[in-house]
């Protein structure tokens, strides 16, 4: 088996990613130089476009995994599922920082993002969204540590780490507390209870994960959960713009719903191709009860869409046959109902493949929804017509291939897989730092 100086296998598949992801990085690059009217179809009418859609509410819903795994494992005690937490993490990590990479190409004056750590406009959706982000990126960064400190057997680092996250978890959550609501009050009152919190962690009174500080994974879930559901107020400022099959007063919770169905979706797809790339066996019982995740994941979904489509009365616009009601069925039933069908039936809800196949629909179903959202629902008010140019869809194809290069270099050299983990109490140095953490 050939392989590059990155230990990753070299394949028809991998040097086609790598290709793609060049021509899209270079493609970036020019935008940079040209402008971002010289690689998009934006205007004045529709200033977001498949970028926001496709990298930003798309993206970050994918990237769901991360905290989806982290509650069923770490905060619900399904401990089955520790084979899929670190590979849910670098997911999930990488997917945020594509994010970052693909919001920074969507901007008109990137090099002002940082405006948002020191100016606070806290009645903001996207200054909300913004601060989320920024908190969840460096959790995951934190979380997914462990992978570096055991790759180079780093005990005492690994040690510290455990000792200190919980308490830096806290401090990021008491700032954005202070960030979002300026209010002393508040701040004192969340630290008191967090601080509290961990004191009965260490007490032994509240369960602890000997793998991960149960602190760093409740901000974690705090985080992704809160800007999940802000990404969808930014479209309730909208209400004359979003056709009324997608504008809804439930879009926050119709955000976050969807985002933790394709969250589960992805874990699925993740871990069977990367079972397949590295040549390991596929865990087919533990994805089968995943499978079951999703499967509830998907009617519940479904229920509150249709639910909600109902109560506003909105269900005769489905019927018309024009864009949007097309645009609505190509998502319902790609990512929804044949899913939920599928996997409804034993036959298939037993298949690995067709297990598989279920979750890149969800997966499609998601993207294709928040495309809808962000393009596909709107009208302009100044009459304009919008659709993507060919650049915009070649640069997030190469940020995305990047993102699966990346993952594949890490996994070729990282303990990231189950079987690749180090006892957590294999050194003494490592030994101590745990029993001070209990």
């Amino acid at each position: 088996m050939r392989r590059s100086v990155l230990n990753v296998r070299l394949s028809i598949g991998t040097l086609a990613l790598a290709a793609i992801a060049v021509v899209g990085i270079g493609l970036a690059l020019y935008r940079f130089f040209s402008g971002i009217g010289a690689v998009s179809n934006l205007n004045q009418g529709y200033p977001w476009g498949f970028w926001i859609g496709a990298d930003v509410l798309a993206g970050i819903a994918l990237a769901a995994g991360g905290f989806v795994v982290a509650g069923l494992m770490h905060m619900f005690g399904g401990e089955r599922y520790h084979p899929l937490v670190r590979p849910t993490i670098l997911t999930a990590f990488l997917g945020y920082l594509l994010f970052v990479v693909a919001l920074m190409v969507d901007l008109g004056r990137p090099w002002t993002i940082w405006h948002m750590i020191i100016y606070w406009h806290h009645e903001s959706p996207m200054f909300e969204v913004g601060w989320c982000v920024m908190m969840y990126t460096t959790i995951l960064f934190m979380e997914f540590l462990p992978v570096v400190f055991e790759r180079f057997r780093l005990d005492r680092p690994y040690a510290i780490w455990m000792n200190a996250a919980p308490w830096v978890a806290i401090a990021l959550l008491v700032l954005f507390t202070f960030a979002m609501t300026q209010s002393v009050v508040w701040v004192l009152a969340i630290a008191a209870v967090l601080i509290a919190f961990e004191w009965l962690i260490r007490l032994g009174i509240i369960h602890r994960d000997p793998r991960m500080p149960t602190m760093l994974l409740m901000a974690g879930i705090i985080f992704s959960t809160l800007h999940q559901s802000s990404l969808g107020s930014l479209f309730l400022m909208v209400p004359h713009k979003l056709n009324h099959i997608w504008y809804s007063p439930i879009l926050p919770i119709s955000f976050f719903v969807s985002a933790v169905a394709a969250g589960v979706a992805m874990v699925i797809v993740e871990s069977t191709a990367s079972a397949w790339y590295f040549g390991r066996k596929v865990e087919e019982e533990l994805l089968k009860d995943v499978g079951h995740v999703l499967t509830w994941a998907i009617f519940f979904t479904l229920a509150l869409r249709t639910t909600d489509l109902v109560l506003r009365g909105v269900g005769t616009e489905l019927l018309v046959f024009n864009t949007p009601s097309i645009a609505f069925w190509i998502e319902a039933l790609v990512g929804l109902i044949i899913p939920l069908a599928l996997l409804l039936t034993p036959q298939f809800a037993t298949s690995g493949r067709w297990l598989l196949i279920a979750s890149l629909m969800v997966i499609t179903g998601l993207v294709i929804n928040r495309m809808n959202v962000a393009v596909v629902g709107i009208t302009s008010t100044y009459g304009a017509t919008y659709y993507p140019h060919w650049i915009e869809v070649a640069i997030t194809s190469g940020i995305v291939a990047a993102g699966v290069l990346v993952y594949l270099v890490i996994c070729s050299n990282f303990p990231v897989f189950a079987h690749e983990h180090r006892r957590p109490a294999e050194t003494p140095e490592l030994a101590a730092g745990l029993a001070a953490h209990a």
